[in-house]
Parts: structure tokens; C-alpha cells; sequence
């Protein structure tokens, strides 16, 4: 393959510096993107071939460590999909006895209002509301939760909890400030949605065991089967439950842990964690629609690009000028290989990468929610100047430099072919 062309010595990923030419791409090479979902060839250890297939298209066994492609039997779903069924009729079995038949963590996304709305309105069931604020959830987020729970009188069965904010922020501080990301290893996004969200689902299970309440509801939806399908095995709970990896735990003090898992704890002592969107039916559009309808969430302000919380699209601008992609594309193409002909797979495939492209672009233009990236980089210390000095000098260390840099132009010019 022809090598790049540099106009400068020095490689810069600063938005305002130019540092290569426009026709950045090789003529040799015939796709730089795969046309059967939205995946870049060279992020994240992904590469298409010469029939226009990335890695994960073309071998359902291919695996790097952002990601690996799931594949769920039809017998297994439909074994989940019962005990699904027969967990809510245990549930309203049991409602009435208690005052609430769950836990349900409540982000003030679309995902956890339409469950939300099918608990209370087709299972005829109370859940326990739990939010946990992390110390970055966006105002919309915070807004939609307000307006869900008005409209729906459950202002009394919901809790945020956000005593656990200076431990989050010990998290996110140690994964920009001390972690250090390969090019070959998980995109620094998901190591701390990984992380993040363990702590999370640990205060949500904790706050079960405290009301005896025996499932804890999540509303991932079905692209999200990475790590878990349909639910979080008792041992999996627990050692999600405590605090790692072994640098953040260094820092942690008493009013840290006791967020996290007793380490002599018992397995039999956990509730149930469950995933329900990775087995019940799930229709994007027919969510969004419910939920606008229902007028729960106000008509454009479910979309994730709007509520998911500022560490996420901090991290999203990292892994972009540090891996030359956008670390979420990896799900949105997941969703696309889940749409069952050819028609619906381009339908979703030209809408997301509409979506994948604005926000590379907005990112590399520096208005990509400049307020709630300036309110993080300064609650942990850091600005995004600093933050992208701190890249550069690793991807000059980088043998895939080239090719980062080369994606990160494609962005900026959106000459994928």
C-alpha cells in the first residue's frame, strides 16, 4: 500500500492543524468502510477486505478487545424469553404483598421510559425507581425523568442517588489521567461504560437487598450482549461488585468501598440482575413513538446522543483522535447485522452512519457538547487541550499511527468508499 503523505514532520491531532493531504486515501485500496455495516477499516483492530466486509462481518468468530459479536440461538432466546415471562407473572404473584415488584435503574434515556411505561401499562406493575446520578448526567436526562415521572405519578417510587459522586469521579479521573490505551486493546470508552456502569448496577443490586426486593430490571437493548445476555450470572454480580481495576483500587478509601461489595459477601444473598430488551420485542421507532406519544419524554429528546452522560462523549472524543473511529460504532453495527433483509440493513446502515459521522465531525470541529466536555475535563483536573497532548504523544508510540491519522482525515473529508 502507498504510504501516506505527511505535510508536517510533527503528526498533530489538534482539530485547527492540518496534517494530511486531502486525498488521503490510497488509490490501491478499495474500501476503506464496509459497506455491509458502518465499521472502518483500521480502528479498533478492525479491517475490511477486498469484498467490502469488515472482520466481524465476515467472520461471526472474530473477536478484538472493544468487541466481539454475539451470536444468540434462536432455541437459547426462546428459553430466555419464557423465563422472562414467568419471572413478571412471579412478580405480579407476589405484587401486593410488597409495595414494589423491583428494582428498575431509570436513566432518563428512551430505553428505561418505554420499560418503564411496559411495566406499568401491560404488566401492571410497581417497580422501585433508582436513578444514580454520577455527576455528569445531562440536563435533558435530568428533565426527562422529572416529566416521565410527573405524567406517570411516580414521583414517591423514585430515588436519585448521588452520594456516590466523589467515588465516580475517582473512576474517571484515574482512566484519563493514569490510564494508558493500546491501539490493540479495548477503546478507553468501554473500559470506563464497563466499569462505570458495574458500580452502578452494584448500588442498584445493593439498594435490592435492602428492600428484599428480588430482580433488579436493566434496560440495555439488544445490540448491548457483549458482555451479558438477558442476565448477569450470582457470580458475575459479585465480582463485578468490587472495585477494580487494581490502580483505581489503590485510591479508594471507607467512604469508596462501601459502595461496592462486601468481599466475604454471599452469592446466594444477590438478586437476580436482568436484561429483558435482549428477549421481549424491541422496535427502536415503536419506543421512540410510545414514548413521544404518551407525551413521557418530549418529541427528540430520547435520542442517546442527547442524554447519555458527559463521561461517555468524553470518552468518545478520546478513542476517536486515539483509535480513528467512534467507539459506539461498533453497537450501531451490531444493530444493523440484526435487521432481517437486505432492504432494512441499508435503511439502518445509511441512518446510522448519518449518526456516526455528525459526531465525528462535531468532535473534530470542537463543538461536540463543548459545555458538559469543559464541566468534566475541569471536575477531574484536566483540560481537552491537555487531554489531546497526552494522546498525541501515545499515538506517536503507535505502529498504527498512520492509519489512525488517515481515519481521522476520512472523517474530516467523509471520503469513505
Amino acid at each position: 500500500m502507498q504510504k501516506i503523505e505527511i505535510i508536517e514532520k510533527k503528526y498533530s491531532i489538534l482539530p485547527e492543524k492540518k496534517y494530511l493531504k486531502k486525498n488521503s486515501v490510497s488509490p490501491e485500496e478499495k474500501y476503506n468502510i464496509c459497506q455491509n455495516c458502518i465499521l472502518i477499516d483500521g480502528s479498533f483492530g478492525i479491517k475490511v477486505n477486498s469484498d467490502g466486509q469488515c472482520s466481524y462481518c465476515a467472520d461471526p468468530n472474530y473477536i478484538t478487545p472493544t468487541w466481539k459479536k454475539v451470536i444468540i440461538k434462536d432455541t437459547r432466546r426462546k428459553e430466555k424469553l419464557a423465563d422472562w415471562k414467568k419471572t413478571v407473572k412471579q412478580m405480579q404473584e407476589k405484587y401486593g404483598s410488597q409495595d414494589y415488584c423491583c428494582v428498575l435503574g431509570y436513566s432518563g434515556g428512551k430505553d428505561s421510559t418505554a420499560l418503564l411505561d411496559t411495566f406499568v401499562s401491560e404488566y401492571n406493575l410497581r417497580p422501585f425507581l433508582i436513578t444514580i446520578d454520577t455527576g455528569f448526567m445531562t440536563d435533558i436526562a435530568k428533565d426527562n425523568i422529572k416529566k416521565t415521572l410527573g405524567k406517570m405519578g411516580l414521583q414517591k417510587d423514585h430515588i436519585f442517588i448521588d452520594d456516590a459522586i466523589p467515588t465516580f469521579t475517582k473512576l474517571y479521573k484515574y482512566f484519563f489521567l493514569d490510564f494508558k490505551p493500546k491501539s490493540y486493546g479495548k477503546a478507553l470508552t468501554l473500559e470506563i461504560c464497563h466499569t462505570c456502569t458495574d458500580l452502578i448496577h452494584t448500588i442498584l443490586v445493593k439498594e435490592a437487598v435492602k428492600r428484599n426486593l428480588n430482580n433488579v430490571i436493566i434496560g440495555y437493548s439488544p445490540d448491548q450482549i457483549a458482555r451479558y445476555f438477558y442476565e448477569t450470572s450470582p457470580k458475575d454480580t459479585y465480582e463485578d461488585g468490587l472495585p477494580w481495576p487494581l490502580g483505581f483500587r489503590r485510591q479508594l478509601n471507607s467512604d469508596d468501598l462501601k459502595w461496592y461489595l462486601d468481599e466475604d459477601g454471599y452469592l446466594n444473598d444477590l438478586p437476580r440482575v436482568l436484561y429483558p430488551y435482549h428477549v421481549i420485542d424491541y422496535d427502536e421507532k415503536e419506543i421512540i413513538n410510545r414514548i413521544e406519544s404518551k407525551e413521557l419524554i418530549e418529541i427528540g429528546k430520547g435520542d442517546p446522543v442527547l442524554t447519555n452522560c458527559h463521561v461517555v462523549k468524553a470518552g468518545t472524543m478520546y478513542d476517536l483522535f486515539r483509535y480513528g473511529g467512534i467507539t459506539y460504532a461498533v453497537q450501531f453495527a451490531e444493530l444493523i447485522r440484526q435487521k432481517g433483509t437486505v432492504e432494512e440493513r441499508k435503511k439502518a446502515r445509511k441512518e446510522w452512519l448519518r449518526l456516526m459521522t455528525r459526531v465525528a465531525r462535531n468532535i473534530l470541529n470542537g463543538t461536540f457538547n463543548v459545555q458538559g466536555m469543559k464541566a468534566f475535563f475541569n471536575r477531574i483536573g484536566i483540560s481537552r487541550e491537555e487531554i489531546l497532548e497526552r494522546i498525541e504523544k501515545q499515538l506517536n508510540m503507535d505502529p498504527k499511527k498512520e492509519k489512525i491519522l488517515r481515519n481521522i482525515e476520512l472523517f474530516r473529508n467523509r471520503k469513505f468508499k
